[in-house]
């Protein structure tokens, strides 16, 4: 029985052991994996996690001694790709020259395939001597293969010419079947994305172009999408709420103001209106908006709270702990815009006190400051943060301690120095009018003791929580 036993375990331990080696031994799935989450980040745009994901794909090949195999090419190839979005061409190149070197036929996948970085695979595949497929072709990209194409594919365009007519291309396999293929863009300072549809060309080729009309300004959104009878989106490259960022450079001078050069005839008449921070209106897919606004109007309101200390304007100490309000603050402002993302403006933030009731109390809280506010998208939409700096006097009421009902709310004024910082959300609603809404901090520093109609004045802190709108012309 003993010996059965042995045997037993004995059995158990070897398959237990071929199991752990052949989970083990298939390094290639390993680094396929690697390579596969790497480009996964990379459709994310995040670069550095896909650069750090192929280079441990990179060190497993070389560890199972798979550097010269044609999976270590794909690698490095996909090194080049992700290192040149990322803004690294001399990283990308190095690591082309180690993909041709192992697989001097290699090439860019369409769905990654630009220009500059075709040419800078063709640069690298002659520095290693080796050739294309075909070396009286000229460089270029691979021929559609539509039998091994699944899904939709598309090469995102990281920059493009103003003024000038983008080509737009997508692969469409045939496990989609879409009633129709589009790309959807949105030129700076439109609110609405514009359809443009795809001519199929062969068997899974789509090709059209975001017109010139469109590429103005520094930036155009946009996605390739592909869609079924119900108008419903079935595949995409981007999409209405993630879509690509396609940067412009400077490209030819834009012609005439009354030529279209999507429907041969003249331009729709500007809509009247102000202006947004960016731009003119887009509308049925040709750029009908004039320059971008320069200046900009606001009104604002909301509330706001502080943190208190010191004495009051009739002379009582600030007793219960530190915090007053201000439940009426409403700040207009004018501004200018430096660029999308960079304004400057002139703000007057007005505090009402309200709740105060000894005789005699301030009735207003004016201040100026001056406000700098960058926008984190380039659009000049979404999340912007600001600073601040001004004087005036800002005012909040805090109750006090023993004192007769009726006669227990008084007022702490702060200042007259400002300065302090805030984060700000910007929507377009249209091309010149936008929501917005801040929360902006403002520090008072008292330098001197009275001011005006504050005899008593005091450091501190208060923040205001406020929406609006501007309007830009």
């Amino acid at each position: 029985m003993g010996t059965r036993r042995l045997v037993a375990w004995a059995a158990a331990l070897v398959v237990a052991l071929g199991v752990t080696r052949s989970a083990a031994a298939d390094p290639k799935a390993e680094i396929a994996q690697k390579s596969k989450d790497a480009m996964a980040s990379y459709d994310l745009m995040d670069y550095d996690a896909a650069r750090r994901l192929l280079n441990q794909a990179i060190a497993a090949a070389k560890k199972a001694r798979l550097d010269k195999d044609p999976l270590a090419a794909r690698v490095y190839l996909n090194l080049g790709i992700a290192a040149f979005a990322g803004g690294d061409p001399d990283g990308a190149k190095v690591a082309l020259l180690s993909a041709v070197q192992i697989d001097g036929k290699i090439q860019i996948p369409v769905e990654y395939r630009q220009p500059a970085l075709v040419a800078l695979l063709e640069q690298a595949r002659a520095e290693a001597g080796v050739g294309a497929s075909d070396p009286a072709t000229p460089p270029g990209p691979p021929s559609a293969d539509c039998a091994g194409t699944k899904g939709l594919q598309h090469a995102i365009i990281d920059t493009a010419k103003t003024n000038t007519s983008q080509p737009i291309e997508a692969l469409v396999g045939s496990d989609l079947s879409p009633a129709r293929v589009s790309v959807m863009y949105r030129p700076e300072g439109a609110t609405e994305f514009i359809e443009s549809k795809l001519t199929k060309q062969g068997d899974c080729k789509y090709t059209g172009a975001i017109p010139g009309a469109a590429m103005k300004g520094t930036v155009v959104h946009y996605y390739v999408a592909a869609y079924d009878a119900n108008n419903k989106m079935i595949a995409g490259k981007g999409s209405a709420s993630s879509p690509n960022i396609m940067e412009l450079v400077a490209g030819p001078a834009s012609k005439g103001d009354d030529e279209d050069p999507i429907n041969g005839g003249k331009k729709k008449a500007p809509p009247p209106g102000g202006g947004g921070g960016s731009g003119g209106a887009v509308g049925g897919g040709v750029a009908v908006g004039g320059k971008p606004a320069k200046l900009y109007v606001g009104v604002v309101g909301g509330t706001g709270f502080g943190y208190v200390t010191g004495k009051t304007e009739f002379d009582n100490m600030v007793e219960n702990c530190c915090i007053g309000n201000s439940l009426v603050v409403v700040t207009p402002e004018l501004g200018f815009y430096v660029n999308p993302t960079l304004s400057i403006g002139l703000a007057a933030r007005l505090g009402i006190p309200v709740g105060a009731n000894l005789a005699g109390h301030s009735t207003l809280a004016p201040a100026g400051v001056v406000r700098v506010r960058y926008a984190l998208s380039p659009s000049g939409e979404g999340v912007r943060v600001m600073g601040q700096l001004g004087a005036g006097i800002l005012r909040n009421t805090i109750k006090l301690n023993k004192a007769e009902p009726g006669m227990d709310t008084d007022i702490v004024a702060q200042g007259p120095l400002l300065l302090g910082a805030g984060v700000g959300y910007t929507k377009r609603l249209t091309s010149k009018v936008a929501f917005v809404a801040d929360l902006s901090a403002l520090g008072a520093v008292a330098v001197v003791k009275e001011l005006g109609s504050a005899p008593n004045l005091n450091s501190g802190i208060a923040a205001d929580l406020s929406l609006g709108v501007t309007v830009g012309f």
